[in-house]
C-alpha cells in the first residue's frame, strides 16, 4: 500500500514539474522572440544610419567638387566617399541576404534604391562585371529585379 502512495506521489511530481517545464519553456521562447527581434532592431537602425552618413557624405564632397573641381583631394575624397556609399549598400545587402534583418522591411524601404544605385550610370561599372567587390548587393538586384 505504501508503495502505491509513492507511485502515486511520483506521478503527481512528475506531472507538475511537465506542466511547470511547459510553461517555463513558453516564456523562453517568448523572450527569446523579443530579443531577437530587438537585434534585429537594432541592427536595421545600424543598416540605415550606415546609409544616410554615406549619402550625406557623397553630398558634402559632391558639393565641395563643384566649388574646386581642380582639387585633386576633394575629388579623391568624392571617390571615396561614394565607395563608402557602395559599400553601406553591399553591408545591408548581406544583412538582407543572411536575413538578420525583417526581409519585408527591408524590400519596402530599399527596393528602388538598389535599383536606382545599380542601374546609375555613374555606378553602373561596379556592378556590371563578374568579378564585382558588391556581390551581394547584385545578388539581391537580380533576386528581385532578373525575375520582373
Amino acid at each position: 500500500m505504501s508503495d502505491t502512495i509513492i507511485a502515486g506521489l511520483s506521478l503527481l511530481v512528475s506531472a507538475i514539474n511537465a506542466v511547470l517545464y511547459f510553461r517555463l519553456q513558453g516564456k523562453y521562447n517568448e523572450m527569446t522572440k523579443t530579443q531577437t527581434l530587438t537585434a534585429q532592431g537594432a541592427i536595421e537602425t545600424q543598416v540605415r544610419n550606415s546609409i544616410s552618413d554615406a549619402t550625406k557624405e557623397v553630398l558634402h564632397y559632391a558639393t565641395e567638387a563643384e566649388k574646386n573641381p581642380s582639387s585633386k583631394v576633394t575629388q579623391q575624397a568624392y571617390f571615396s566617399a561614394e565607395e563608402m556609399y557602395r559599400n553601406a549598400y553591399e553591408d545591408a545587402c548581406a544583412k538582407y541576404l543572411d536575413k538578420k534583418i525583417d526581409v519585408e522591411r527591408f524590400v519596402k524601404m530599399y527596393k528602388q534604391e538598389i535599383y536606382k544605385l545599380v542601374n546609375d550610370p555613374q555606378q553602373k561599372e561596379f556592378y556590371a562585371t563578374n568579378q564585382t567587390t558588391y556581390a551581394s548587393t547584385v545578388a539581391v538586384y537580380k533576386n528581385w529585379f532578373s525575375q520582373s
